[in-house]
C-alpha cells in the first residue's frame, strides 16, 4: 500500500467535536422526544448516556483503527512487530 493513501488518525480535536456532536445530538432527539409525548426529561437523559456511548464507541473505534497502521507499517518494512 502506498504511504500517501495510508488514512491517518484525527487529531484530538476532531475527536473531541465528534464525542461532544453525539451527546448533543441524542439529548437534542430525547428533548424533541419528552416534548412530543409528554414523557418528562427521561429520554433526554436517556439521550444522553446513548451519545456519550456512542461518543466512547467511537473515540476507542478511531484510536484502535489508527494503532493497528503501526503494525501494518511494521510489516511492510520487515521489521518484527506484535501479533
Amino acid at each position: 500500500m502506498n504511504r500517501s493513501s495510508r488514512r491517518e488518525p484525527p487529531e484530538a480535536g476532531t475527536l473531541a467535536f465528534m464525542f461532544v456532536a453525539l451527546v448533543l445530538v441524542f439529548t437534542g432527539l430525547g428533548y424533541v422526544l419528552d416534548r412530543w409525548l409528554g414523557a418528562g426529561p427521561w429520554f433526554m437523559v436517556g439521550g444522553v448516556f446513548v451519545g456519550a456511548g456512542l461518543g466512547f464507541v467511537y473515540l476507542v473505534f478511531i484510536l484502535f483503527a489508527g494503532s493497528s497502521g503501526g503494525r501494518d507499517r511494521n510489516r511492510e518494512s520487515g521489521g518484527e512487530g506484535p501479533e
